[in-house]
C-alpha cells in the first residue's frame, strides 16, 4: 500500500514540471499544457488528502471544482490559442517582428 507521501512527491514532480514548462514557453501550446499541469498537481493533492481521511464529500466536492475550472482553463487556452494563430501565422507568444 502506498502512503500519502508518494502522492505529494508525484504532485510536487507534476507542478515542478508545470512551472518550469511554463517559465520557458515560448509556443501558446506549451503555455496551455504547463497550465493544465499546474492544475492536475492541485487535483493530485486534493485527491491524496481526501482519501487518506477517507471517503470525504467534501474533498469530491472541491476536486469536482476544481476539474471544471481547469477545463474551462484550457478550453479558454485552445480558443486563444486559434486566434493567436489566424492573426499571426505561428503559435509564438510574442508578436512577431512587422515585416517591412
Amino acid at each position: 500500500m502506498t502512503g500519502i507521501n508518494y502522492y505529494i512527491f508525484i504532485s510536487a514532480l507534476v507542478f515542478g514540471l508545470g512551472l518550469y514548462t511554463l517559465l520557458t514557453a515560448k509556443e501558446a501550446i506549451r503555455v496551455i499544457i504547463a497550465l493544465v499541469m499546474l492544475f492536475s498537481a492541485s487535483l493530485i493533492n486534493i485527491a491524496a488528502f481526501s482519501g487518506f481521511w477517507g471517503f470525504n464529500p467534501e474533498g469530491q466536492l472541491i476536486m469536482f471544482a476544481v476539474t471544471t475550472v481547469c477545463l474551462l482553463n484550457l478550453a479558454a487556452g485552445i480558443v486563444l490559442f486559434v486566434n493567436n494563430f489566424k492573426m499571426y501565422k505561428n503559435n509564438l507568444i510574442k508578436e512577431p517582428d512587422p515585416v517591412e
